[in-house]
């Protein structure tokens, strides 16, 4: 969220959580000497993806999901917004533009999303993701991920 001349405040987890991934991307792709972008269906990855999705919604891996309990495990934080408040409400994918790619920071990302729109970003997004297709440059498990962004601003 943007509210007049302050800093960007970003709410959630994306950010920290998305470098972890990447690390654990690269991890796996060195030890399996793959580009880590082409292992999703790869026989040489499909145990060690199976075994970390097996952990998710158990234990203290929880995701959004329609498993009933992982209701119990929802985080919120309230965040007041005066008018005139921009919000950027994105997936994980989307972000990636400032998280795993660093073409951007928070704050310039809100700054392109405000002046370039969501669609030039969207673009400039799939652009770097084809560039490096394996995701040797840009570790991560997949070519791209599903990348989704509403730009809304409070009254």
């Amino acid at each position: 969220m943007k509210q007049g001349d302050a800093a960007v405040t970003v709410v959630g987890e994306s950010f920290d959580k998305r470098a972890a991934e990447a690390l654990r991307a690269q991890a796996i792709g060195k030890e399996k000497n793959l580009s880590p972008a082409a292992g999703l269906s790869r026989p040489e990855f499909i145990g060690t993806l199976r075994a970390a999705r097996g952990r998710i919604n158990s234990g203290s891996t929880w995701l959004f999901s329609p498993d009933a309990k992982a209701a119990s495990h929802v985080s919120r934080r309230l965040v007041k917004g005066a008018p005139d408040s921009v919000l950027l409400l994105a997936s994980d994918g989307f972000l990636a533009l400032a998280t795993d790619y660093g073409a951007y920071s928070a704050d310039s990302l809100m700054t392109a999303a405000l002046s370039k729109g969501l669609a030039a970003l969207g673009e400039e997004l799939r652009a770097i993701e084809g560039g490096d297709a394996g995701g040797d440059r840009f570790p991560r498990f997949k070519k791209s991920d599903d990348a989704t962004a509403l730009l809304l601003r409070l009254l």
